[in-house]
């Protein structure tokens, strides 16, 4: 049975590790790291459960994990730089701006020896991707099914059928 924790299990370590009197820059760049991966699984499970249903019991559950998995990180940021030229509400654009933000940020925690972290950015990083994750799920069922499916759908076939139809 998949775990229904993950996004807020990383929360709860990047909180820890960010809220330690006197985190080392290990403890400093895993919290950062912890925060754009909750951010990573709440979408996960939100593509998930909007395209394959919340019951499990009423649902595939070898599908519902076929869409958690397919979600891609590169993907899923290009998808979010272009979620503002999309009519998603506000708290879409908030969550795909933060996305973009909190992974960019993983990247350089995770593979920049030479960028030195305070606690405040663990602490300003683990907020961020609290709010992001309020904001995703706060979104409305349907607003959340069109964004699982645009983060999920990168085909040319997709792309050609998100651009407007001219004489229309």
């Amino acid at each position: 049975m998949p775990d229904a924790k993950l996004a807020d299990g990383h929360l709860a370590v990047a909180k820890r590790l960010s809220t330690t009197k006197r985190p080392t820059q290990s403890e400093i760049r895993r919290s950062i790291s912890s925060s754009y991966y909750a951010v990573f699984h709440a979408l996960a499970r939100t593509c998930a459960n909007s395209l394959v249903g919340k019951t499990p019991s009423k649902r595939p559950n070898k599908a519902w994990v076929e869409v958690y998995r397919g979600l891609s990180h590169g993907v899923c940021q290009k998808a979010c730089a272009q979620a503002n030229k999309v009519n998603f509400p506000d708290c879409i654009h908030d969550f795909a701006d933060n996305f973009q933000q909190l992974q960019e940020l993983r990247h350089k925690a995770d593979y920049d020896p030479s960028m030195k972290f305070e606690k405040k950015d663990a602490e300003t990083w683990f907020e961020l991707a609290q709010l992001s994750i309020t904001s995703l799920r706060s979104a409305g069922n349907v607003d959340k099914k069109a964004f699982a499916t645009w983060v999920l759908i990168s085909s040319s076939g997709a792309r050609q059928a998100r651009k407007p139809i001219v004489g229309n």
